[in-house]
């Protein structure tokens, strides 16, 4: 599995994605890695046994988050106001300010 657009883009995109192989598990990249806007390049692509990048990456992207993390940090946003769903601008600053702890 490989999906490609901006951070933004994939951020709203994590329920869609499959990430039913746990010895390869799904991992967002994006340029600039934990310092990536909005409109960065962003990819997800599986990790691989070793650690390295089991897919065809850019150089410039490095690693944002698991996909895993990211989906727990927006349960967790969502479990916090009483089961809402958030919107995608909530969706994208959970995920990132995630990242940053």
């Amino acid at each position: 599995m490989k999906s490609a657009g901006t951070l933004f883009e994939l951020i709203q995109r994590l329920d869609e994605v499959e990430d039913s192989d746990p010895s390869h598990p799904l991992v967002i990249y994006a340029q600039n890695g934990a310092d990536a806007g909005r409109n960065s390049p962003a990819l997800i692509c599986p990790r691989s046994e070793g650690g390295g990048l089991a897919c065809p990456l850019d150089t410039s992207l490095s690693e944002v988050l698991s996909v895993e993390q990211a989906r727990d940090a927006i349960a967790v946003w969502s479990a916090w106001r009483g089961g809402i769903t958030p919107s995608p601008e909530d969706r994208f600053r959970t995920v990132i300010y995630r990242e940053g702890m």
